[in-house]
C-alpha cells in the first residue's frame, strides 16, 4: 500500500497479533489508503505496469525531433503520475483513464500539445477538447514516446503496447527469418499505414501484423514524441482501426474502445494481485481472479476498492501458499 516499511502502529498491532482480526485488518487497510503515502505505492505499482521508469533513459533523434529533451520526459511522466492520482482520488471509474479529458501539464507540455498553460510554473489542471485530438492515457506524452522508434513513431509498439499491458493478450514474436523492417516512404506510399500494408500481403506477417497495426495506427497523428501532426510526408493520415471487432475512427474513439474491451477488468486485477502477491497468477488461482473481477464491476471500477479487496483476501494473508479462497473480502 505504501511502497515502503511499516509504521510503528502497524508493527504493534501485528506484534499483538490483533492484526489478525479482520475487522482490525480492514481498519488499517483503511488508514493506510487515506495516507499521504499510499499515492507512493500507487506510483510504484503504474511505474512497473506501464513502465514509465523507461522514460529516464529514453533518447530520441535531435535531428528528427528538435523538441526532445531529458525535461520532456520527465513532465510525461509526471502527467501520467497526476492523471492516474485524480483517477483514484476521486474514486472514479477507473476506465476513466483512458477517456479522460482531465489532465496536468506544465509549460514544456502544453507547447508540445499546443494549448495555453495553465499556470506559470508547475503543472496545473486543464481540460482538453477534441480539437486536441488528446483524452486520456493512450495520447499522453509518455506512451506515445515511450512506444515509438528513436526516428519515427511505431503503430506496432503501440498496438503491442495496448494489447500485451493493458488487455493482456498474447503477442507472438516474429519468425525468426522474416525481415520486420518497413519500407522506406514513397511517392506511392507516402504515409507509415499504406507502408505497413506491405506486411499484410505477407502470409506470414499478415496475421501479428494486423492484430497489433490497426490497433496502434490509430495513433498515427501523434509522431514518435507525441505531438500531433494532420499529415506525413505531405499526405493526409488516417488514423481509423479495429480492435477485436470494434471499429475507431482516431485516437480518440479509440480509448473510449480500449476502455469498454472485455479484457480491460480482468487484465487489471490480473497485474494488481499479481504485484500484490510478488507473483503471476496461477491456475489454480483463476477463480479468486473471477471473483476479484466481479467485485470490480460491482464496485464501479473502483481501484481503490480493488485494492482493499486483494489486501483482505485470504490469498493475500496465506505467505507462501496459492490460496483461492476470496472469503477474505
Amino acid at each position: 500500500l505504501w511502497n515502503s516499511v511499516p509504521d510503528v502502529e502497524l508493527l504493534e498491532l501485528a506484534q499483538s497479533e490483533e492484526l489478525l482480526d479482520q475487522s482490525v485488518l480492514e481498519e488499517q487497510i483503511d488508514r493506510m489508503m487515506e495516507d499521504p503515502r499510499f499515492e507512493n505505492g500507487t506510483r510504484n505499482f503504474f511505474d512497473e505496469m506501464l513502465h514509465l521508469y523507461a522514460l529516464d533513459d529514453i533518447t530520441k533523434d535531435p535531428f528528427v525531433y528538435t523538441h526532445a529533451s531529458p525535461d520532456l520526459y520527465a513532465s510525461a511522466k509526471e502527467e501520467t503520475f497526476r492523471t492516474i492520482d485524480y483517477i483514484i482520488h476521486n474514486d472514479m471509474d477507473f476506465r476513466e483513464l483512458l477517456t479522460t479529458q482531465t489532465t496536468f501539464v506544465d509549460r514544456r507540455l502544453s507547447t508540445l500539445y499546443g494549448i495555453p498553460a495553465p499556470i506559470s510554473n508547475g503543472f496545473g489542471e486543464v481540460t482538453l477538447t477534441e480539437q486536441t485530438g488528446r483524452r486520456g492515457l493512450l495520447t499522453q506524452a509518455s506512451m506515445l514516446n515511450l512506444h515509438a522508434h528513436a526516428t519515427a513513431s511505431s503503430p506496432t509498439l503501440r498496438g503491442v503496447f495496448i494489447r500485451k499491458t493493458l488487455l493482456c493478450q498474447s503477442v507472438p514474436p516474429p519468425p525468426a527469418d522474416v525481415d520486420t523492417s518497413i519500407p522506406e516512404a514513397t511517392d506511392d506510399a507516402p504515409t507509415m499505414r499504406e507502408r505497413l500494408e506491405q506486411h499484410f500481403e505477407d502470409p506470414s506477417c499478415a496475421g501479428c501484423h494486423k492484430m497489433m497495426d490497426l490497433v496502434g495506427l490509430g495513433l498515427e497523428n501523434f509522431d514518435g514524441i507525441g505531438q500531433w501532426r494532420n499529415l506525413e510526408n505531405n499526405a493526409p493520415i488516417d488514423p481509423s482501426g479495429n480492435i477485436d471487432g470494434t471499429d475507431f475512427l482516431n485516437a480518440w474513439d479509440m480509448g473510449k474502445v480500449v476502455s469498454e474491451h472485455r479484457n480491460l477488468g480482468p487484465c487489471l486485477t490480473d497485474q494488481v494481485y499479481s504485484y500484490a502477491l510478488g507473483h503471476r497468477m496461477t491456475d489454480d488461482e483463476e477463480p479468486h481472479q473471477d471473483w476479484l473481477v466481479e467485485h470490480l464491476f460491482y464496485n464501479d471500477w473502483s481501484f481503490t476498492s480493488l485494492v482493499k479487496t486483494i489486501a483482505l483476501s485470504e490469498a493475500f494473508r496465506s505467505h507462501g501458499t496459492h490460496e483461492t479462497q476470496s472469503n477474505g473480502g
